[in-house]
């Protein structure tokens, strides 16, 4: 596989790129040690991580299922800076025209027409549900800034909410290369369709652990923190910050401070990591836990703050 070409084309001025050629053997265990590597980018919302970890799975068992050949190849960029990864899975098998058409439903398509295909619903071969890059374009919609299909001598370019095939030079197999912004809180289950929890698999696989497996819950302490004083809906890092400037100075002494959702409606995972799972940034988890309870936090809002607990607890360091 020409990855000279690849890097060129796709990652040109990059640096620190992360290169992985796996086979069927190796394939989940590039796609752990990939998403792990993300998942220590606290510049990547978590939201992002959990529709993102479902996508790239599905695409690097693509290449398992239908290129026809036994090796692929996984090129991944994260500029923290600009807050934008560079995802990019390849093969130089059969296509993608070549894949569809052994499903007699698709057998005489162009290959133009393979390309706009397969990323609509249930569009197989036949040895799969037609579902991967389906996702993938549902999460190219949420926080796509590029997309690209090449296979054979099309590619299909979606970038400024315009979506394009255009011929192309040859690539003996398929490219799936996308763009995304890392910043913005998504719904990774929408972007599934709700056909799975992809939160809940990429909680267990990457940020669960037993040291951290639940919130403390108590609501006696010396003093109270009222969020619903400074709103009903936390969504963003800016407030999350704020938030915690106020809370850090309550955390001395012997005092206990109990942070107090009642009332409150939204708690989002940004804001989650900003205001509470950055204080593991000072202190340890047990001086954390000694000096703060929780109480009055819906399920929704206790699972944002847990999981952005379990992500800063597991990458301490």
């Amino acid at each position: 596989m020409n990855v000279s070409f690849l890097l060129k084309h796709y990652f040109e001025g990059a640096n620190d790129v992360s290169i992985d050629v796996f086979d069927a053997h190796t394939l989940n265990d590039v796609y752990q040690q990939v998403v792990a590597t993300l998942t220590s980018h606290f510049e990547i919302e978590v939201s992002v991580l959990q529709a993102l970890s479902y996508c790239f799975y599905e695409i690097l068992d693509n290449v398992h299922i239908h290129s026809g050949k036994p090796l692929g190849t996984a090129i991944t960029h994260f500029d923290a800076e600009k807050a934008v990864l560079r995802v990019l899975v390849a093969d130089d098998g059969m296509g993608i025209q070549k894949s569809l058409s052994e499903n007699e439903k698709f057998a005489h398509i162009t290959e133009a027409e393979s390309l706009e295909m397969c990323l609509h619903d249930s569009v197989t071969d036949g040895k799969g549900m037609g579902f991967g890059l389906y996702a993938t374009s549902r999460l190219i919609d949420n926080i796509g800034i590029a997309f690209v299909l090449h296979s054979g001598h099309h590619k299909l370019v979606c970038r400024n909410g315009k979506t394009e095939v255009v011929q192309n030079g040859l690539w003996q197999g398929t490219i799936v290369y996308m763009e995304l912004t890392t910043s913005k809180d998504i719904d990774p289950n929408e972007v599934v369709d709700h056909r799975t929890n992809a939160d809940e698999q990429y909680n267990e696989a990457f940020v669960g652990t037993e040291e951290l497996d639940e919130l403390w819950t108590d609501n006696t302490g010396t003093v109270t923190f009222r969020f619903v004083e400074y709103g009903t809906d936390f969504g963003t890092r800016d407030m999350g910050a704020k938030l915690r400037d106020r809370i850090k100075p309550m955390l001395h002494g012997e005092e206990k401070v109990v942070l107090d959702f009642t009332g409150v409606n939204v708690v989002s995972n940004s804001f989650s990591d900003e205001c509470i799972a950055k204080l593991l940034l000072e202190m340890s988890l047990d001086e954390l836990k000694r000096h703060t309870s929780f109480w009055g936090l819906s399920p929704m809002a206790e699972r944002s703050i847990l999981v952005a607990l379990q992500r800063r607890y597991l990458n301490r360091g």
